[in-house]
Parts: structure tokens; sequence; C-alpha cells
């Protein structure tokens, strides 16, 4: 664990404070595995909890942990972790899934296609990049409202790490059309251009948010908008850094949005206020927290090698989860 302390020690990472039982034991000489979760940012990310649980249920000492860094030192941060020799991979958090591939050594074709990463896993002296979160998206959504994605328009609010993978696979469910909206639309072009192939796909402007949800079934924030440090503001409008203005802007744009259609965000928080404002106006909303978990059984497998039943890791993690 010597190069974790020196990394923590210098500043390049540190150990989150807010996900469940994330603490780690830098004296601890009898853990065999160390994995962990890189995030630019402290949040009550699940993965950890959930892992530790699982360890602690079959008795294994291996521990998981959420570290925060600076994605513009990636590299330095992957080859620190490469030179401890409990490191076993891990995850890529806010900030890094789309940062942390040319730090790997490959990408399975879940990542390779969509050029996104949030499971690494270990193979010998290999570390290769995968990618669940949309797989778990569409799982956990599918799970609270069946068939809610075939014919409808559905409406993607950012092109981050993580709107990538949930569009593509949103995608294969037959949508009508998928439609990108981001500040920049360069961005949001790529992962129109990408699912093409799949659907109708498009990319627009944030000034066009009210008129691209106003005939939605479905409404998807992958953005940090609703989360720390950015909680005071909504997805449903662009964020100026004007609170008034932009909740004012955002009720505006929501009040076009169907009254059946669904708003789902990817954050993680009990209720963010996107989802607030829209459970409020009288939605049906869907919280990060079933992607969190719906990805975490397969996210699971692939990172440790354990087959262990579906069924009895979700039982582990949901609880783990409260």
């Amino acid at each position: 664990m010597a190069p974790i302390k020196a990394m923590i020690e210098s500043g390049l990472v540190s150990v989150a404070a807010q996900p469940r039982n994330n603490a780690l034991d830098l004296a601890d000489d009898k853990l065999e595995r160390l994995y962990v979760f890189l995030i630019d940012h402290d949040y009550p990310g699940g993965s950890a909890a959930m892992h530790n649980a699982v360890f602690a249920h079959y008795d294994l000492p291996y521990r998981s942990c959420f570290m925060i860094g600076d994605p513009a030192r990636v590299g330095e941060i992957v080859a620190g972790l490469r030179s401890c020799s409990i490191y076993s991979g891990g995850g890529a958090g806010s900030g890094f899934k789309d940062k942390i591939a040319p730090s790997l050594d490959s990408l399975a074709p879940s990542a390779e296609v969509i050029g996104s990463v949030n499971v690494i896993a270990r193979e010998g002296e290999r570390f290769v990049g995968h990618n669940t979160d949309g797989i778990g998206f569409v799982a956990g959504l599918l799970n609270e409202y069946p068939g809610c994605v075939a014919g409808q328009k559905i409406v993607i609010l950012g092109a981050g790490g993580t709107a990538l993978p949930i569009s593509y696979e949103l995608a294969k469910e037959k949508p009508r059309e998928v439609v990108i909206v981001n500040r920049t639309v360069a961005k949001a072009q790529t992962i129109a251009d990408l699912i093409a192939p799949l659907t109708t796909a498009r990319a627009v402007a944030e000034s066009a948010l009210g008129e691209e949800i106003a005939d939605a079934g479905l409404v998807v924030n992958t953005s940090n908008k609703g989360a720390q440090p950015n909680e005071k503001f909504s997805a449903f409008a662009a964020m100026t850094g004007n609170v008034e203005m932009d909740l004012a802007q955002s009720m505006a744009n929501l009040s076009r949005l169907p009254q059946a259609a669904i708003v789902a965000d990817i954050l993680l928080e009990d209720l963010p206020l996107t989802l607030k404002l829209a459970r409020n106006a009288g939605h049906r909303t869907h919280s990060g927290q079933h992607m969190n978990l719906f990805q975490a059984a397969p996210a699971f497998k692939i990172l440790t090698g354990l087959d262990k039943p579906d069924a009895t890791l979700l039982d582990i993690m949901r609880k783990a989860l409260g």
C-alpha cells in the first residue's frame, strides 16, 4: 500500500468522504486486492459500499475505494496505481470516464465502440477498460417502466462520459429518435453520429432544449447539473451562474414537456433538482440509483472475476445501499 499512501500524501489523490463504507486502512497488511474508483469530486457513489458488502459476505480480503483526483493528471494517477502490487483495477467515475482509456492497455468491445470506460479489470499485468453504464441504465429504466423507450422521442441532456453509453444502449431499444442537447454541439454531434446507424439521431444546442422536449417521451439528464457543486441548477436549462434566472428558464422549458413523459437522471443524490422539479410538475421520474444498482452485478463480475449468482449479489448490494 506504500504507493497509495505516497499518492495521498503528495495530494495526487484523496479518499472520498461521501460514499458509504469507503474508508481505507493504509496499514492493512492483510489486504490482497484493492479496487480504486477514480472521481473528480466527492459525491455519494455506491459501488464501493456494494462491493465491500459482497467481500465481507464471502469473507474475502479485498477492498474497494473511491478516490478523488484531477482528470488532467490521469496518466500520473494510473501509473501510481499500477506501482501498487495489490491494485487490481477498479473504475472511472465522474470526470474520468472519457479520459482514462489512453492510460489503459486495451479496451473491451463494450468500451471501444463508445470510447468511454467505467470498469477497469486486471488481466495478468494488463488493465482492460469496459463499460456497463448504458447496459445498467437501460436495465434499471425498463425494470421500473417496462416498454417506455420503444417508439418514443428521447432527449439526452449533456454529452459527457456517461451520455454516450446511455445513448448507445437506448438507441438499441427502437426509439423514434434520440436528440442530444449540449452546450458544445460538436460533442453532442459525435454521439449522434455514433448511434445514427441504430436510430434517427440529432445534436442541438441548449438554446433549443425547450423546443425539443415539447414532444419528448423520455428526458435523460447525463450532466452534473443538480449535483455538488451545481446542486442549485437543473438540467432543464443552460447553467449561466445566475440561480434565479436559470431556475425561471428551467421552469419555462419544463412546462412544455408532455405530462406523460418520464424524466430520468444519472445522479446518485436522493432527489437532485432536475427530478424534484419534474416530480413537482407531476411527471414520472427515474433515479440514477437504479443505474448504479443494475450495472453493479455485471461490473462486479468483470472487475473481480468472481462468478457468484446475480440474485445473491443484487440482494447484498441493495442492502448495502440501504
